[in-house]
C-alpha cells in the first residue's frame, strides 16, 4: 500500500511533464523563459521611466502606448505560457497577472517622475560645494518654486500633458501612505530642525535633542554639559564623509542614474526605503542633523511597527533573525507537510480525482470532518511556511550573497529588508480585518491600495468615507483574485477551476466585512467590549479559523487540480532522512534533473531562453 502511495505521487509528476512537453510540441503553451518573459512587468517599465518626460508632454501621453503593450504581451503570458516545473507554471500567470496591476499602479495611478524620492547616500558635501549646487538649481528652477522643491500646483483642472510640472491635481503627500516618508513632512524632527535647518553654530541642545544624541552616540555620555557634546558634534561632522538625502527623480543625471533609480522603484514592490512605503512597515525617513553632523539610520524609527513588523540594522542580527528564527523552522515545517500531502491523493489529485487512489491507514480511520480540518490545516501551514522560507532566503541573498550586495549597494542593507509578516497578535485583536491587512504579508499592498488612492487624490472619493473604504476593500480583494486566477489557468492540466480562488477571495472580504460589521454594532460592540481581553482574542481567533476552514476550499482544492503540492520545496528532506515519512518514497535528495531550468531553442533569437 505504501508503495502504492508513493507510485501516485512519482507517476502524477511524470504525467504532469509529459503533458507539459506534448503541449510545447503542439504549440498550445509555451515555456516560462527568462529573460523574456520578465520583460512585461519589469524591462520595459524600467527604460520607459528613465526617459525624462516632466518637460515632454508627448513622451508623458505616451505611457499608454507602454501600457497597452505590457498588458497585451502579459495577458499573452497567463494564457499561453507555463512551465515544467510545478510552482513556476503556477508563478507564470502570477507575474503575468502582477506586472498587469504594476503597469498600471507605475504609469496610471502614480507619477514617479514627479512624486516618488527615496533615502539614498552620496559623499558629504561641504558647505561651499552646497551653495554652488543651489545656486544652479536657483538658476534652472521654474518660476515659482514650493519650499520643499517641487513646483507650485496651480489648478485641478490644469492638465499635465500641457506642460506644467505638477498639474493634475494629484497632491504629492497623498502618495506616503507610510507616515513619515516625505521629506518635507517632518520638518523639524528634533530641536525644531529638520536635516538641513539646524545651524552649525547651534549651541543650545533641548533634552529630546540631547537624548537623541547620547542614545545614538553612546561616546558623549562622558561629557556633561552642551558645550563639550557641542564640540565632540563639530568634530564628529569634520570627520562623517557620507550623508543620506532624498533623492528624487535624477532627470538631469546619467542614463546609470536614472535606471538604477527606475530599476529600485520597479523592483520595490513595498517601496521600502521610498516615501512611498506602505504604512505597516516601520517608518522610512532621513536621519536628523544636529549641528551639522547627521545621525545614524537607528534614530529612524521605531524598528518594529505597531503592526508587528521589524527590522535589524546590522548584517549579525539581521542573519541570525532571518537564518534562525525565520529559514530553519520554516524549512522544518514546509518539509514536514510536503512529506505528508505526497501521502494524501487530495493533494496529487484534486478532489475531484482523489478516489482514484486508495487513502493512506493513518487517514482512512479519520472521520470526513475531522479530515477536511486536517488538510485545510496541512494546506495553510504549508502556504504561510513556504512563503516566510522563500522571502526569508531571498532577503538574506539581497543582503550576503555576493554579487547582489555589490550591486544594489545601499538597497542591500538590512534597512531595506524588514521582516515579511506582521504580527499575528493583528489577527487576534481584529480577526480576519488583522488576518488580511496587518499579520499576511503585504508584498502587493502597494499596487493592490493604488487604485483607491488615486480615487481620492482626484477627488472622486472622500478620504475616510464609505465610499473610500468600500473602493480600497473592493480594488485590493478583486486583484487579488486576479492574481490566483491567472496563476490556476497558466498551470499543465487542464482540468483546474481558474474561476473558483476568486471565489475564495470574494469570501475574504464579505468574512472580514461581517466580523467589522458584527463587532461595530452598538449592543453586540458594547457586550463584546466588556469581556476579558483573553476571551475576545479567543474569539476573534474562532471566527478566523472557523471562516478559513469553511471557504478556502475555493482555494486549495484548486491548488492540488494545478499540482501544485507535487513541488519539491527543499532541497533534503529532514524528515525522510530521520526515517519518519508515511510513504516509501525516502529519497533524501529531492531535486531531481526536472527541477532545474532548461535552455530552450526558439524560431527566433528572443523566444530562446532557459525555462524555469
Amino acid at each position: 500500500m505504501a508503495q502504492e502511495e508513493a507510485d501516485v505521487a512519482s507517476a502524477y509528476r511524470d504525467f504532469y511533464r509529459a503533458k507539459f512537453q506534448e503541449d510545447i510540441s503542439a504549440g498550445t503553451k509555451k515555456p516560462f523563459l527568462v529573460p523574456l518573459y520578465l520583460l512585461g512587468y519589469w524591462f520595459i517599465p524600467i527604460v520607459y521611466l528613465a526617459i525624462p518626460h516632466k518637460n515632454r508632454p508627448w513622451l508623458y501621453r505616451a505611457r499608454w502606448l507602454v501600457l497597452a503593450f505590457t498588458v497585451a504581451f502579459n495577458f499573452h503570458m497567463i494564457l499561453n505560457v507555463s512551465s515544467h516545473n510545478f510552482a513556476s507554471a503556477y508563478g507564470a500567470g502570477l507575474i503575468g497577472a502582477w506586472g498587469i496591476i504594476w503597469n498600471f499602479t507605475l504609469l496610471v495611478w502614480t507619477e514617479p517622475q514627479w512624486e516618488a524620492k527615496r533615502v539614498e547616500i552620496r559623499r558629504k558635501r561641504r558647505q561651499q560645494d552646497a551653495k554652488r549646487t543651489q545656486n544652479k538649481e536657483l538658476r534652472v528652477s521654474s518660476p515659482s518654486p514650493s519650499e520643499n522643491g517641487h513646483t507650485t500646483q496651480t489648478t485641478k483642472s490644469s492638465k499635465r500633458e500641457a506642460g506644467s510640472a505638477d498639474s493634475t491635481g494629484i497632491d504629492p503627500d497623498r502618495y506616503k501612505p507610510n507616515g513619515n516618508g516625505s521629506a518635507h513632512s517632518r520638518k523639524e524632527r528634533v530641536d525644531g530642525a529638520a536635516t538641513s535647518k539646524t545651524p552649525p553654530e547651534q549651541t543650545e541642545l533641548s533634552e529630546e535633542s540631547k537624548k537623541l544624541l547620547l542614545d545614538a552616540i553612546p561616546s558623549l555620555r562622558k561629557y556633561h554639559n552642551n558645550d563639550e557634546i557641542v564640540a565632540q558634534l563639530k568634530k564628529l561632522e569634520a570627520e562623517q564623509e557620507f550623508e543620506y538625502y532624498w533623492q528624487e527623480y535624477p532627470a538631469n543625471d546619467s542614463l546609470w542614474t536614472r535606471l538604477d533609480w527606475t530599476f529600485d522603484i520597479a523592483s520595490s514592490f513595498r517601496m521600502t526605503g521610498w516615501n512611498w512605503a506602505i504604512p505597516c512597515l516601520p517608518p522610512y525617513d532621513l536621519p536628523p542633523t544636529i549641528n551639522g553632523y547627521q545621525l545614524p539610520l537607528s534614530t529612524v524609527g521605531p524598528q518594529r511597527s505597531k503592526q508587528g513588523y521589524t527590522r535589524q540594522l546590522t548584517l549579525r542580527s539581521f542573519f541570525l533573525t532571518r537564518f534562525v528564527r525565520d529559514i530553519i523552522p520554516s524549512y522544518l515545517l514546509v518539509d514536514f507537510c510536503a512529506v505528508h500531502m505526497t501521502a494524501d491523493p487530495y493533494f496529487i489529485l484534486g478532489p475531484e480525482h482523489s478516489h482514484l487512489a486508495p487513502l493512506p491507514p493513518h487517514l482512512t480511520s479519520l472521520p470526513p470532518i475531522v479530515l477536511s480540518a486536517q488538510r485545510t490545516a496541512l494546506s495553510f501551514l504549508g502556504v504561510t511556511s513556504a512563503l516566510n522560507l522563500v522571502f526569508a532566503s531571498g532577503a538574506l541573498s539581497l543582503a550576503l550573497l555576493p554579487p547582489c550586495p555589490q550591486i544594489l549597494r545601499f538597497r542591500a542593507h538590512p534597512w531595506h529588508l524588514p521582516s515579511a509578516a506582521g504580527s499575528f497578535s493583528q489577527v487576534l485583536d481584529r480577526g480576519l480585518a488583522g488576518f488580511w491587512g496587518s499579520w499576511w504579508h503585504q508584498t502587493f499592498r502597494f499596487g493592490f491600495s493604488a487604485p483607491a488612492r488615486w480615487l481620492e487624490a482626484n477627488g472622486y472619493v472622500e478620504s475616510g468615507s464609505p465610499a473610500q473604504r468600500a473602493a480600497a476593500f473592493a480594488f485590493a480583494f478583486l486583484q487579488s483574485a486576479f492574481l490566483h486566477a491567472s496563476g490556476s489557468y497558466s498551470t499543465v492540466p487542464a482540468r483546474s477551476k481558474w474561476w473558483l480562488p476568486p471565489l475564495f477571495f470574494m469570501f475574504a472580504g464579505v468574512g472580514s466585512t461581517l466580523q467589522t460589521w458584527l463587532a461595530g454594532r452598538a449592543v453586540l460592540g458594547a457586550l463584546i467590549s466588556r469581556l476579558p481581553r483573553w476571551v475576545r482574542r479567543l474569539g476573534n481567533l474562532i471566527f478566523v479559523l472557523g471562516w478559513m476552514w469553511l471557504t478556502s476550499w475555493a482555494l486549495i482544492d484548486d491548488f492540488g487540480r494545478c499540482g501544485l503540492w507535487l513541488f519539491e520545496p527543499v532541497p533534503v528532506s529532514i524528515f525522510r532522512w530521520l526515517g519518519y515519512c508515511p510513504t516509501q518514497d525516502r529519497r533524501v535528495w529531492r531535486y531531481g534533473r526536472d527541477f532545474w531550468p532548461k535552455w530552450y531553442w526558439g524560431k527566433h533569437w528572443w523566444d530562446s531562453g532557459f525555462g524555469v
